[in-house]
């Protein structure tokens, strides 16, 4: 992550928006801002290093657990409400929560990446594992679907999930003596 430390009047004026609109401060109260797509820390060059130290080790904490009492970052992130307040608090730990969330993104297409083509395989399989049933799998996509639930990130919906559990299911054997 580069650090650049600059005067209050030097943030490029997307931060300053995002500064007095998301979190409600005016420029001359700023501290931090993080571009997480550039990988770049934006910190008011009056912060002491070490306290820039802290930020980095906040943001790029490689767990979810940043705000817990007994991870690292635990006793800075306190340290850090207590000396800057709310608003340099919610700007880390977003920038914390953005990387958390990429690496997720990664971990999912390089998992995707070896499972696809197995899916490929059996769906171009003239003797496949099990015959699919498209009014099967729409019907229990559609009572998930119909439930009108978001999933806990929003990606998806329960249509997928119910899918998801079908294949399970149907995978582990438990729908053996349903779907013959």
């Amino acid at each position: 992550m580069y650090i650049k430390r600059i005067a209050p009047e030097e943030l490029p004026s997307e931060y300053v928006f995002y500064l007095e609109y998301r979190y409600h401060v005016e420029l001359s109260e700023f501290i931090v801002m993080v571009d997480d797509r550039k990988e770049i820390l934006f910190v008011n060059k009056e912060v002491p290093q070490r306290d820039i130290d802290g930020f980095v080790k906040i943001i790029t904490f490689p767990e979810y657990w940043v705000c817990d009492d007994e991870s690292p970052t635990g006793k800075i992130l306190d340290y850090v409400y207590k000396k800057y307040g709310h608003y340099v608090y919610m700007a880390l730990t977003e920038a914390h929560a953005w990387r958390m969330e990429q690496k997720e993104k990664r971990r999912a297409a390089e998992t995707a990446g070896k499972i696809i083509p197995l899916i490929e395989k059996e769906i171009n399989n003239e003797n496949p594992i099990v015959k699919y049933d498209e009014f099967l799998a729409h019907e229990i996509w559609k009572q998930g679907y119909d439930l009108n639930r978001p999933t806990l990130n929003r990606l998806t919906n329960y249509g997928n999930m119910y899918e998801f559990y079908f294949g399970y299911l149907l995978g582990s054997g438990a729908l053996k003596d349903i779907i013959k």
